[in-house]
Parts: C-alpha cells; structure tokens; sequence
C-alpha cells in the first residue's frame, strides 16, 4: 500500500480540524444555555424580574433556536454548511457578550435572543456535520459529541457558580466563552468540508412520514421530553437558590449534578438499547422520571434536591436520541426532513416549559412549577405506551 497522498493528508487535517470545531461548538453550546440559568437568581435581583420574566429569557433564546434551526437546515443544504456554522458561534459570542452590557431588560430579551440565533444553527447541523465526517462509523463520534454538551453543561454551571460565589458580578460570567466561541468559529471558518449526499426527496417516500401515525405521537413524545429536560435545565439552580436560599456555588451544583447524571445516561443508553427495547426503556424511564420530579414538590433539603435533579438528569437523557432512533426504525429510514421536525417538536418544548414553569410559580409558588415537570412524564408514559402499540409491528418506508 502506497504512503498517503498530499491531498490524502490535506483531508484528513482539515476534518480532524471540523471535529475539534464540532466538539467547541457543543460544550459551547451548552455554556451558553446553562450560564444564564445559574445567573438568574442575580439577574432577576438587578432587573427587578418576576418568575414568569426569567423564564422567558429561557423561552425565548429557545424560540429563536427552533426558527433558526429550521432556516439553517435549509439553507445549508443550498450554500454548504461552513458560513452558518461560523455565523452561529460568532452570533454567540455576541449574544453572551451583549447579555453582559444589558442595561434593561428589553436588552436582555435581545441579547439572548440573538444567542438563540446561534445556538439555532449549531443544532441544525453540528450532528450532520459529525456524520459526514465520520461516514464509516458514525456513531461513536456522535455519542462523544453529544455527550460533551452534558460535560459543558457541568463545566459551565461550575465555573459560573464559583465565580459567583468569589462575589464577581454575573456579567462577568458571560465573558468566559466568548472567546472559545471566537475560536471555534475560526475553525469552521476554513476550507476542507466534506461533500455531502445531495439528499433529494423523491416524490415516493420523501415526506410519506407525515401519513404515518407513529410520527406524530413521537412528535408529542418530542416535544414532553425536550420540555421537561429544559425545565430541569433552566430552573435546577434558580430552585434551589429560591426554596433552600442555597449560595451560588449550591445553585450551580444543582445543575452540575443534572448535566453529569445525564451524560451518564446518554452513554448508558447507547449500551442498553441493544438488550432492551427502545420503546420500552423510554417507558421505564419516562415513569422514573416523573417519580424522581414528583419528588421537587415535597423535597425538605438542599441534599435531597440534589440528588432529585441528578436521577431527573439520567432519567430524562434518553428520550430525545432514543425517539430519533426508533422514527429512523419504525416510520422512515434515512429521511433528513423527519429528523428536522422532531428536532424542531422537541425544542418547542423547551420554549414553553421554561416560561410555563415561571408562569404558575408566579401564581402559586415555584414548587408548584415544578409539578409541571412530573405530569409531562406522566403524560410522556401515555403518549410512549402508544407509540408502543403503534410501533410493534411498524417498520420503516426506504428514504
């Protein structure tokens, strides 16, 4: 075998450079998502802002993601990939950035808007991206990639928390990721993307998943799931800080513990499915979950708080992967444009619940908020119990 070419050894540094770009992006990504959340507390005191006010930062940078999420699927399949990846860790670095200097709180919803802009895009294609990357064997780099979104989960919340409890200002907070997010957008900023399939839809198969019944209740599945893990997500430290006045360095362990339990069960998750049914795991799992955040209502210590973010963390980590999985295997093999609805389903949850959850503690506490959480696993059982029924004899249309 001949040694590798020049242009052989070109490919491979340019994608060994568009992974490394990947893997910024996600803990990115992550950071941008969570450092807020842990700020909230001190936000909400500096802006004088009710529940229902703070959940809609939440909200917000999340209906900005779905919209460019679904724009930028779009457009990158006619441009190529490279500018949108680039504008999107450039829009979040000035999102962050913009979120620091906020003087109100119309600024505040702008900034973080334009945060969710660029979050938008990274969801939208980073995964795509990955697998074009990796064509032989996708799925270990995928399940790394991913998995380091929980860890910049963790990593931020921690990083905010000690900052805060060092006394810094939460603008201060913002300022650590903007660089990295300058970084990485450098290195999408480069020639040496792989050439993707052209992905046409053909009139016989394309969008048959519309017609099928299981897409749709997996579709509501989506949508409970991604709400209930951004509920945990944007709350976990604000809760803690407001029912157990626990310090900001208490706060951010809250979310620390739900990102590290929940990377672990997206990493066990990928071992199990091969001995137990997705469906039925996602069921055990959507009625552990509603069991772990029933427990938030009645809970009496920071310790036993803790301990209910983190099982909600490894409970609620396999719905969005797993139902992707079981769309592929039940309703239509290979189809781009499923995927992106239920990405698009799944972060209409995490729009609603973070401002939902702000909205009824508003008006009877946020333990009561909380209760949100529990009766859309309850509702998550139901819906995955049908699916269930529906699925057991379905198998996929051929993209």
């Amino acid at each position: 075998m001949g040694a590798p070419t020049a242009e052989t050894q070109a490919t491979t540094s340019s994608h060994r450079r568009l992974y490394i770009a990947c893997l910024v992006a996600m803990v990115v990504f992550a950071a941008s998502i969570v450092t807020p959340a842990v700020c909230l507390r001190e936000i909400g005191a500096e802006f004088h802002l009710a529940l229902a006010d703070r959940g809609l930062l939440g909200s917000l940078r999340m209906g900005a993601l779905l919209a460019a999420l679904l724009l930028a699927g779009y457009l990158a399949d006619r441009f190529g990939k490279a500018r949108f990846l680039t504008a999107g860790m450039v829009l979040i670095a000035a999102g962050m950035a913009a979120t620091s200097l906020a003087g109100g709180y119309g600024a505040l919803l702008a900034a973080q808007a334009v945060a969710g802009v660029g979050t938008g895009a990274l969801e939208a294609l980073v995964n795509p991206l990955v697998a074009e990357l990796h064509p032989e064997a996708p799925a270990r780099p995928l399940n790394i990639a991913n998995g380091l979104f929980s860890v910049g989960l963790v990593m931020a919340a921690l990083l905010a928390g000690e900052m805060l409890q060092a006394h810094l200002p939460w603008r201060a907070t913002l300022w650590l990721w903007v660089a990295p997010a300058l970084i990485g957008a450098a290195l999408f900023a480069t020639r040496g993307y792989p050439r993707a399939g052209r992905g046409d839809i053909s009139a016989a198969g394309g969008m048959a998943f519309l017609k099928h019944p299981l897409f749709w209740v997996l579709t509501v599945a989506m949508v409970l799931g991604g709400g209930c893990e951004a509920g945990m997500t944007f709350w976990g430290a604000n809760f803690t800080e407001h029912e157990f006045a626990a310090s900001a360095r208490g706060g951010a362990l809250t979310t620390a513990f739900f990102g590290a339990f929940m990377a672990l069960g997206r990493f066990a998750t990928g071992g199990l499915v091969s001995r137990v049914r997705p469906l039925l795991l996602m069921i055990g799992s959507a009625a552990l979950c509603a069991s772990a955040t029933a427990g938030l209502c009645i809970v009496r210590t920071l310790g036993g708080a803790w301990a209910l973010f983190a099982l909600g963390g490894l409970f609620v980590a396999c719905f969005w992967p797993t139902i992707l999985a079981v769309a592929s295997e039940k309703v239509q093999a290979g189809s781009a444009t499923m995927f992106a609805l239920l990405a698009a389903a799944g972060i209409s949850g995490c729009m609603a619940f973070p401002w939902l959850i702000g909205v009824i503690g508003d008006a009877a506490g946020l333990r009561a908020g909380a209760a949100l959480l529990p009766a859309s696993m309850v509702l998550e059982v139901g819906v995955l119990v049908l699916a269930w029924r529906l699925g057991i004899r379905g198998t996929a249309t051929p993209h």
